[in-house]
């Protein structure tokens, strides 16, 4: 049997059963005839998959057709998608699917897929179903994407609770949970510690509040989850469970899913290490050049590119704090280690380090940006803020280590290096 088919066979299974099932309903009542199977995708290579992804699979048991509807579909090849990204004008849309097609997609790419047919009444199935239909229509399906309140999983969640009620919202909304956004963003990126680094770096304080267990669906596994165990209202106005029947889709044995951590990693510790190494070479050279011409012309390069990169980061992130969409880049408390005012270097710090001229206000700058990093520690260590720490941890030791080297007498190693001319 081919992959396809096989990946057929397995998808469908259940709806056989679902079918006799079905079989024993009178044909008069809508929405009888309807299955509708919850669809989630776990982890992929990617960065954008590392979030997981869901679906909505219908299922006409008379006649046999299924589609596949779900959000958060975008395309790097749109136009100004760039711009619109980095502005927070996201252009995503919503849209049908072949389940059999996006199904095996996800499993051949090594991607986890749980079904779990849904315990929908009739009436419930059939006004999910006109819901996402609406939502299809070419005028209705664009929407301005938000990573972590409007995505895939939250318009999923959004229809599933109008079809049953509310009752989704009811039972979650209102429970606290200790999830923040950047917390399920570093631990869904576990293991890749550029992308967590700016995730850190680019997020400030809004996206450090505790979030109810209804936010939390932002994320697909964790709809997926809380599904098992949701209740909602029968056809006799019961309670029933959301939940049918589930089922795991087998993936080839070639591939090897990415595991998804259970909470996210403390990472402080790591970019600390890294920090302090920076921050020793930094010192190593500056005491090199009391000897060593070599040294003098060294540190005034990686001081100027660490100034380079210090500064135009601290550009972006006001920028994107004063001038995006982007609500969860606002408030961002890393602005005091990657400041502005760090461009100044860029020719302070070689002229100062080289020819021994504008030494004085090289320190002032390299002072006002360690004192501003050590007001960021701070900040970072009272309970209730941004969590900033690794941050901190990361940049902070460079930062003081800039500080000391320009605070130096700068005339006695800049007249043993004239003699080394």
């Amino acid at each position: 049997m081919s992959w396809r088919r096989w990946g057929a066979a397995v998808l469908f299974v259940f709806a056989n059963v679902a079918s006799a099932q079905k079989a024993v309903v009178s044909a008069s009542v809508p929405g009888s005839e309807i299955d509708v199977t919850l669809v989630t995708i776990g982890l992929g290579e990617e960065v954008f998959e590392r979030f997981g992804h869901d679906a909505l699979i219908f299922r006409n048991a008379l006649t046999g057709a299924t589609v596949a509807y779900h959000w958060g579909q975008f395309s790097f090849d749109q136009p100004g998608f760039l711009r619109r990204f980095l502005t927070g004008d996201t252009r995503y849309w919503m849209g049908a699917d072949d389940p059999r097609g996006l199904i095996e997609r996800e499993r051949m790419r090594g991607r986890p897929v749980t079904l779990q047919l849904l315990n929908l009444s009739p009436a419930q199935a059939l006004s999910l179903l006109k819901a996402v239909e609406t939502n299809s229509l070419e005028e209705n399906k664009y929407y301005r994407y938000d990573y972590f309140r409007d995505n895939c999983a939250t318009r999923l969640r959004d229809a599933l609770d109008g079809a049953v009620g509310g009752a989704l919202k009811r039972q979650t909304e209102g429970v606290p949970t200790d999830i923040t956004y950047r917390r399920e963003s570093i631990r869904l990126t576990d293991g890749d510690r550029p992308v967590q680094a700016g995730i850190d770096i680019a997020l400030g304080r809004p996206a450090d509040v505790p979030i109810s267990e209804w936010k939390s669906f932002f994320i697909p596994m964790r709809l997926r989850d809380a599904a098992r165990v949701m209740r909602i209202p029968g056809a006799n106005g019961t309670q029933v469970p959301l939940v049918a029947k589930e089922w795991m889709v087998a993936l080839p044995a070639t591939t090897t899913p990415i595991p998804e951590a259970t909470v996210a990693p403390h990472i402080t510790l790591t970019y600390l290490y890294v920090g302090i190494l920076f921050a020793v070479l930094i010192a190593g050279l500056r005491m090199l050049m009391m000897s060593h011409r070599a040294a003098a012309y060294a540190l005034a390069f990686v001081g100027t590119v660490w100034s380079l990169l210090c500064g135009v980061l601290g550009v972006i992130l006001l920028l994107a704090w004063m001038a995006t969409q982007h609500v969860f880049w606002a408030y961002n408390e890393n602005v005091l280690l990657l400041t502005p005012l760090s461009l100044a270097l860029v020719v302070l710090l070689p002229i100062a380090l080289l020819s021994g001229k504008a030494a004085r206000p090289a320190r002032m700058v390299a002072a006002i940006n360690a004192a501003m990093g050590l007001v960021s520690l701070c900040l970072a260590i009272i309970p209730g803020g941004q969590e900033s720490s690794p941050v901190v941890a990361l940049l902070l030791p460079a930062q003081l280590a800039i500080a000391w080297a320009l605070a130096l007498p700068q005339q006695k190693h800049m007249s043993e290096l004239a003699r080394t001319r």
